[in-house]
């Protein structure tokens, strides 16, 4: 095959959006096709009741890479930094990000990870975007949680989905390995709409 000949091959986007009930729908980001897979789950109403309590001040922050099995250790320490008193609330939170980081190894066969914990009170990324990374996995504890729509469809509203709070995402990013781009936007939701203050999980795959 010539080089004019592979030039202009068209290039081959990933559009669809997998939704399951279990954990395991979140390994469906590797199949052929797939731009996002979401684990529709939801908060326990006590720790829903629990995380909206609490000061703004005490929402802990965290930009941190680090192995895998001390995702947990990491939740833990930005809970104390932010002097969170230890309780069975606390020990969920934390616990979730070290089991959510051990999803994102085995889906994405990785060792290492980034986690982030974000706190605004404020839209952080208001456009519709496509992240430079491999994938990214996004759970919001507290506020509305992220929206994202087809590329192409930003101005729709009818074509706009948004995780449930609690609810369990992972985006294909533009570093994906292999042929397929992702044909799938996100954004973070207006605060405007009065959902507040909102606590961001991130964990991207560190290869």
């Amino acid at each position: 095959m010539s080089l004019a000949q592979t030039r202009y091959q068209p290039q081959v986007f990933a559009r669809n959006v997998l939704m399951g009930r279990e954990p395991d729908i979140l390994e469906d980001i590797n199949k052929a096709g797939v731009a996002a897979a979401i684990w529709t789950r939801k908060c326990r109403p006590d720790f829903q009741d629990w995380i909206d309590a609490l000061p703004m001040e005490q929402l802990p922050e965290l930009r941190t890479v680090v192995p895998v099995h001390l995702a947990e250790a990491a939740a833990i320490a930005a809970c104390e930094r932010v002097q969170l008193p230890a309780s069975k609330m606390r020990s969920l939170l934390t616990g979730d990000v070290g089991a959510l980081a051990l999803i994102v190894s085995k889906a994405l066969n990785v060792r290492q990870v980034r986690i982030r914990f974000d706190v605004a009170d404020e839209v952080m990324c208001p456009k519709f975007h496509v992240d430079n990374v491999p994938a990214r996995l996004l759970c919001t504890y507290r506020g509305a949680g992220t929206e994202y729509v087809p590329a192409g469809s930003e101005n729709d509203p009818r074509r706009i989905g948004q995780l449930g709070r609690g609810a369990v995402g992972l985006f294909r990013g533009g570093a994906w390995p292999g042929d397929e781009h992702t044909g799938l936007l996100h954004r973070s939701p207006d605060p405007a709409a009065g959902t507040g203050t909102r606590l961001l999980l991130v964990i991207d795959p560190v290869a």
